[in-house]
């Protein structure tokens, strides 16, 4: 089954997981305002859980080299959409929330999973490459446009459990430390519940949204558009101007996952950090909504433009 495939069944699968959350709100099982704390829950344990796990692997030369490989791409990759961001900017004005919508993707709460099911746990530690770097954009760059300058501090940056996880991880990782067995097995089953909560958290925002309004909105075509299509076809080019998948003999393959990350829908973070400053968080409720529908179509389309050219 080529990867195209592989995929689309792993979206699909995730589609399921959203309809659960769909029905439990229209079945009153909880309330749509209930995901806010669940949204909490993924921000502040889930995930810092996910990124720590994802580093105990056995530690290789060849997986460090890799490593660096997803890491120095994954950097370009940020810089690249934050100058064509505000590049775009210029012509098409958009305001914060649409902003980082274009700029951050869904990178850990549905890649890790995908990527686990398609190409192997061990390779769950490229994706950890893109997921770090946007993770330290996310919690400066994307706390100040969506919080403003309050919202950014070097105490606030180092004490976000997610940050902090991303370091320990990496040291767990360059000195092969590992956790007892059973706070090991617990941190592994917390960061495993990524995908199914994330999922089920959007089946109950498309619950409580007005579907109808969604997709009539001409700016939210236009913002997932770049987000799904431009954004993934300018990292292509930029990996091909510079050569870097031909820089090891797995390139193409390792550069593949951070590939894929740009190519994810919004962060649901976006969401999250607009509830959090006070931001339009229905506006970024709207656009993740859209782009999770998008992605089922524009996700193994990318994937084949990418095979074309590099696989």
């Amino acid at each position: 089954m080529n990867l195209s495939m592989m995929l689309t069944e792993q979206i699909l699968i995730m589609a399921v997981l959203m309809l659960f959350g769909y029905l439990s709100v229209r079945f009153h099982v909880l309330k749509g305002e209930d995901r806010r704390v669940i949204s909490s829950m993924i921000l502040y344990v889930i995930s810092p859980a996910l990124v720590f796990d994802s580093f105990l692997i056995s530690f290789s030369t060849e997986k460090l080299l890799g490593f660096l490989l997803a890491l120095g791409a994954s950097t370009l990759m940020h810089i690249l959409f934050l100058i064509f961001t505000q590049l775009l900017g210029k012509i098409y004005p958009m305001n914060s929330v649409e902003k980082a919508s274009i700029v951050y993707s869904n990178c850990g709460n549905l890649l890790v999973p995908m990527i686990g099911a398609i190409l192997g746990r061990e390779y769950v530690l490229y994706c950890c490459a893109f997921m770090s770097v946007q993770g330290i954009v996310l919690w400066t760059h994307g706390a100040y446009i969506l919080g403003g300058r309050d919202a950014v501090s070097i105490k606030k940056f180092f004490l976000n459990p997610n940050i902090i996880a991303m370091f320990l991880g990496l040291l767990f990782f360059f000195t092969g430390l590992r956790l007892p067995a059973i706070p090991g097995s617990a941190i592994e089953k917390t960061g495993a519940c990524i995908a199914p909560v994330s999922m089920f958290i959007i089946g109950m925002l498309i619950a409580s949204a007005d579907l109808k309004s969604i997709f009539t909105k001409g700016r939210s075509w236009i913002i997932c558009m770049v987000r799904l299509i431009v954004i993934p076809l300018l990292t292509i080019l930029m990996l091909f101007l510079l050569h870097i998948p031909s820089l090891m003999k797995e390139g193409p393959s390792i550069l593949y996952v951070s590939f894929l990350a740009s190519a994810a829908p919004v962060a649901v973070n976006v969401t999250q950090l607009a509830n959090l400053y006070g931001e339009d968080s229905v506006l970024a409720s709207s656009i993740n909504i859209m782009s999770v529908f998008l992605c089922i179509i524009t996700m193994p389309l990318m994937t084949m433009v990418y095979q074309l050219v590099f696989l």
